[in-house]
């Protein structure tokens, strides 16, 4: 087996997980000659200090890429009080250096802050800005646009993509579970101002596309989604902002692989076939990528991971096991496979799939809080669904969803330990 390091970075903060989810993108980033990490921690201090039954703080920590020492900055500006798993941090790094954050957001206002310029450069610089909380700005309700300012009530899963050009793309659902939107709008990574670009790009008829990545390479943003239709549970239309971490419009109602993929990032989307669709994209657009029917376990958000080549990678899970369902780049079939065998527990923990070193590695949460990194590599350029994952590390008592560093070169990965009322987020890095 490969070997392992493991890092404790901070405490968690009690309550549901909001740490560790599978849909935020991203808390883990390397940029240039460091590591950054984006945490919720428990007030006031994390690193041991707080109650972690208490209130909690966002954080971002970073590290030099071949050191172990995290330098912490602590925003004590915002206070996040609830106890909701949907609230998570999203980081994301534009080409200027300026390093975004949004967070505490399950139908809310966007909360919004970004750095100064420079903070975290893309190449190794011998000039740094002050790494401390006054290099960041206070707390915005806003996305600051050249001429109105963009405002929003009812945000969910904020998702950063660094494009070539060095702008970043902010993706989020605008709507409720069952019942929105998906968007997109571009940090200009020139003028420092947000813009458009499609609000909606997916609309929700009745259902809501609940994403599995949101990945860009070699020019090509890559999407897929499970769709979840709606349950109507409003008894009156005032109580339409209310929300909480489960309720009837959850991943029962789940199904099928959606796939598309836009060359001009996000403005125009094309399905497996190279069929341009019409934007915004719903339900009736030739959208699906292979059947799923709804009550099969199938779970939103797991993972999808796009390789050199463009092939398409996604994770999934129906009737209890783990699937790989995937796309070579040169062909319009999609295929699946079984992992193992292995048992994925109906609304259990989800996984990750990471293409390196001309490996497909599976970060897969299992039962009793065990958790397995597996390796399939390709066979005269194909797959084989009869193929046995090779075993690459087995850990235990972690119970998180592995969030791994989509712009590293090694396979590093977010986890968080199952036990204790002092459990910790924990880096672990795998040297294959």
């Amino acid at each position: 087996m490969s070997s392992l390091q493991i890092q404790p970075l901070q405490l968690d903060p009690n309550g549901f997980r909001i740490n560790c989810c599978s849909f935020q993108q991203d808390a883990l980033i390397t940029a240039g000659q460091y590591q950054y990490v984006a945490l919720y921690v428990p007030q006031p201090r994390g690193g041991g200090g707080g109650d972690p039954t208490g209130p909690r703080v966002t954080c971002i920590g970073r590290k030099p890429v071949n050191g172990a020492d995290w330098e912490f900055i602590y925003f004590d500006d915002y206070i996040q009080t609830k106890d909701d798993g949907h609230n998570v941090i999203s980081m994301g790094i534009s080409g200027d250096g300026i390093i975004h954050l949004a967070w505490d957001m399950h139908g809310d206002e966007i909360h919004y802050r970004c750095s100064v310029a420079g903070l975290a450069p893309a190449r190794v610089t011998t000039t740094e800005t002050a790494w401390t909380v006054d290099s960041f700005s206070s707390v915005m309700n806003y996305l600051p646009s050249d001429t109105t300012n963009f405002t929003f009530s009812e945000i969910t899963y904020p998702r950063f993509q660094t494009v070539d050009n060095g702008d970043v793309l902010l993706e989020f659902r605008d709507g409720r579970s069952g019942l929105g939107d998906c968007c997109i709008y571009r940090f200009c990574s020139q003028s420092h101002k947000w813009n458009t670009v499609a609000s909606p790009y997916i609309h929700g008829v009745q259902n809501n596309a609940y994403l599995h990545g949101f990945d860009y390479r070699n020019g090509i943003l890559h999407v897929t989604w499970t769709y979840r239709d709606f349950v109507e549970d409003r008894v009156e239309e005032a109580t339409h902002h209310t929300t909480a971490q489960a309720g009837p419009n959850g991943p029962e109602n789940n199904h099928d692989l959606h796939y598309m993929y836009s060359p001009d990032n996000g403005i125009s989307w094309y399905n497996t076939t190279g069929q341009k669709l019409s934007v915004p994209v719903d339900v009736t657009q030739d959208t699906l990528a292979v059947l799923i029917p709804k009550y099969s376990g199938i779970m939103n958000q797991e993972g999808q991971c796009v390789d050199p080549t463009g092939a398409v990678h996604v994770l999934g899970r129906e009737y209890g096991r783990y699937y790989h369902y995937y796309k070579m780049a040169s062909s319009t079939k999609w295929h699946k496979r079984k992992i193992n065998n292995l048992e994925a527990k109906v609304f259990g923990a989800r996984g990750k799939l990471v293409y390196l070193n001309d490996t497909l590695y599976g970060l897969l949460p299992l039962e009793n809080h065990q958790f397995v990194v597996l390796g399939s590599k390709k066979v005269q350029g194909e797959y084989d669904s009869n193929e046995t994952w090779a075993v690459v590390s087995q850990m235990s008592n972690l119970d998180g969803e592995p969030l791994y560093d989509r712009y590293s070169e090694r396979l590093s990965f977010l986890q968080r330990e199952a036990t204790g009322d002092n459990r910790r987020v924990v880096l672990c890095t795998l040297d294959l």
